[in-house]
């Protein structure tokens, strides 16, 4: 069945008949299917008050089993935080001191709190901006306890091959911790196929949800092997019973789900509506919308860097289609001018910093599945003028 791109564009994104928007690896705007069910829960709130408790839980549930269902993972393996930053706070918490090896222009959350909490840490030397794998296994040392790597790079969009780091970890007994903010909503990702233990990402970006949710996977294994140091009165068994003697908590990850306590229920039902937008895309079927998701992304970047070549820009994204998201960077020494032209023009994307000048020269287009060739069109115009 073939999906009517304009028709979801339309029917779901109307911020994007006020902006173009090509900066979903910032934050896309959110759809109305997100915003409905969202909705749904201040609404019940406000005219009905807190009488739908025990609805709510199994909503969670529902909600869990969709994300364990997106990443071949199981329910108890799956815990909701606020955003990334709390996630690997929780992981850096859970995990032993031990080295970690990890891409030189990661993203600051992905190592910042293991930095802070003394993990010894090697860089990772991109290759043209690319990682490859060989490469990382030429770093890898006796000590190598951890690799903390990003499914989509923020900066590039070299999207890493999960399943060739997952057997690497694998082979060389190292744990694996995958930020997967770049990629998901747009790009499947099967956390057993790729052996990774530990996955974090949020819901802003490509899966249209807004802000305020963080999602942890934790493999069952690793966690059985835990001291959890984090819970409350819902980490425990019969957390119902109120009985405050009570501390046998659940041995899984979704013990520590807000870490304990109750859920931010508003942001995790925007959750639920963007991830039925995901199955609504593939027939009812939710790993079918990913892989149509991932490959209309494909197809609008490919569309994009066709048209750039023309043009005196240097392409940073590694444009091999294994290595491709849906981030294409450029840098143009006119930049900040390129920038402040397309914002006139009400196309919206990021302006960044070459990371070894620090001089804003990148500039950051990331295509979602709700952009169109119009939106490449109306861009690669304001483009020329600076050629």
């Amino acid at each position: 069945m073939e999906v009517n791109w304009e028709e979801i564009r339309e029917q779901q994104f109307p911020a994007l008949k006020r902006i173009i928007s090509l900066k979903a690896a910032g934050g896309s705007p959110l759809s109305r299917s997100a915003y409905n069910s969202g909705l749904k829960y201040l609404n019940d709130m406000l005219n009905y008050g807190d009488i739908f408790w025990d609805d709510f839980f199994i909503e969670l549930n529902t909600i869990r089993e969709k994300i364990a269902q997106y990443f071949n993972a199981k329910p108890t393996e799956i815990a909701f935080f606020i955003n990334t930053s709390s996630c690997m706070n929780t992981i850096a918490r859970l995990i032993k001191p031990g080295e970690i090896l990890y891409p030189e222009d990661e993203f600051p959350s992905s190592i910042h709190i293991f930095k802070r909490l003394g993990f010894k840490n090697t860089k990772i030397k991109h290759v043209n901006h690319q990682y490859p794998i060989e490469h990382i296994t030429n770093q890898i040392t006796n000590n190598t306890n951890y690799i903390i790597h990003s499914h989509v790079q923020y900066s590039t969009g070299y999207k890493q091959n999960l399943e060739k780091l997952g057997d690497l970890c694998k082979k060389n007994n190292i744990i694996s911790i995958i930020n997967a903010t770049q990629s998901f909503g747009a790009f499947p990702i099967d956390v057993d196929k790729c052996n990774i233990d530990i996955l974090v990402t949020s819901a802003l970006k490509w899966a249209c949800c807004g802000y305020g949710i963080g999602i942890l996977f934790i493999k069952e294994k690793i966690i059985n092997e835990i001291d959890l140091p984090f819970s409350s009165w819902l980490s425990v068994k019969d957390a119902f019973s109120m009985d405050n003697e009570n501390i046998n908590i659940k041995q899984e990850t979704s013990a520590m789900d807000c870490l304990g306590g109750t859920p931010h229920f508003s942001a995790l039902f925007t959750l639920k509506g963007g991830l039925n937008l995901i199955e609504i895309i593939g027939s009812g079927d939710l790993q079918e919308g990913l892989r149509r998701i991932s490959k209309r992304i494909l197809w609008l970047t490919s569309e994009f860097l066709n048209e750039i070549k023309k043009l005196n820009y240097k392409i940073i994204t590694p444009i091999e289609l294994e290595y491709r998201s849906g981030i294409i960077t450029l840098e143009h020494n006119r930049a900040e001018d390129i920038f402040k032209e397309l914002l006139k023009n009400n196309i919206h994307i990021s302006l960044r910093s070459n990371p070894k000048s620090l001089e804003k020269t990148f500039l950051r287009f990331s295509f979602n599945y709700y952009n169109n060739f119009e939106d490449i069109s109306k861009s690669i115009s304001i483009l020329k003028i600076f050629d």
